[in-house]
């Protein structure tokens, strides 16, 4: 570990020792990691190479959101993106974006350049790398729909430019490996001809409060949609809205959400993954599959 902060120092990289991870994620769940570093999108590689010199595990974070850690924490380094933070013009309405931009944030500089493509995000919490990762969406849009291409740091330590087309896109899913990192994304957008975007997030961003506990201390949707119905009804169904498991509840507002209402812990969440899991499998037959990560 010595050699990393070292490298760190050597590369003014910030980063912080035995860091509780509650701190990173939406959830505000997480024991902690030995060390927490910063670094922006030039000198990622190179941290990642003295990690993987040293032996030791390491693991991407960006806004925390569809995580949860473990209460144990984490025995190796967390790389954190929110220094990657870079938008640039490629050519019209054609933009990089680092993997750390918040995605909320770019919609905010989509609205002000009049841009459209991607607004049905809205109120999606997290980063632009998350979202290309999990190719997150709503209401009809996902961000597969907009991406040229994608740079990654594959588990090789190469730095790869992937188009859309070698990418395997899916319902919540690249195909990208876990252990690749994405740098950046290349996203290609449409004109707002009809002077739209701005009242379209607005509308979409009004329905998800109401239908969604966006304030709450959550991970986002704990489970993936099966084909036969959304997860959220099956929960419902099987009467869990409002179950809890220490100091972590089935939301009573969207039941695939599960809330920290203060001092939830990761060993509760994931008792109470399965006791609605085991319900819901029991009343209607369908096995749910986790959407949130865990580390």
């Amino acid at each position: 570990m010595k050699n990393i902060e070292k490298f760190c120092r050597e590369k003014a990289i910030k980063y912080k020792k035995n860091e509780l991870l509650a701190h990173y994620t939406t959830l505000r769940i997480g024991g902690r990691a030995e060390l927490v570093a910063f670094p922006e999108e030039d000198n990622v590689l190179e941290l990642v190479e003295v990690i993987k010199n040293e032996g030791l595990p390491y693991y991407v974070i960006g806004a925390g959101s569809n995580l949860l850690i473990r209460d144990e924490g984490f025995k190796g380094v967390i790389i954190n993106t929110r220094k990657m933070n870079k938008i640039s013009s490629y050519e019209d309405n054609c933009y990089y974006v680092s993997s750390g931009v918040m995605l909320s944030g770019f919609l905010s500089f989509m609205a002000e350049k009049k841009l459209s493509g991607m607004e049905g995000l809205a109120g999606i919490p997290g980063t632009i790398g998350g979202a290309v990762k999990g190719n997150a969406g709503s209401f009809g849009y996902e961000i597969k729909d907009c991406i040229d291409e994608v740079e990654v740091i594959t588990d090789k330590m190469e730095i790869r430019v992937l188009k859309k087309q070698d990418i395997t896109f899916q319902y919540r899913s690249s195909g990208l490996p876990e252990s690749w990192i994405i740098r950046k994304a290349r996203l290609r957008l449409k004109e707002d001809v009809d002077n739209q975007v701005v009242g379209r997030m607005k509308e979409f961003l009004k329905k998800k409060r109401n239908t969604q506990p966006l304030k709450e201390r959550s991970a986002g949707c704990v489970f993936k949609n099966p084909k036969e119905q959304s997860a959220g009804y099956l929960i419902e169904n099987a009467g869990l809205k409002g179950c809890k498991t220490g100091d972590i509840m089935v939301s009573l507002l969207h039941a695939n959400y599960f809330i920290n209402l203060g001092r939830g812990r990761a060993s509760d969440f994931l008792r109470l993954v399965d006791i609605v899991k085991d319900k819901v499998l029991k009343i209607s037959g369908i096995e749910l599959e986790l959407e949130i990560k865990i580390l």
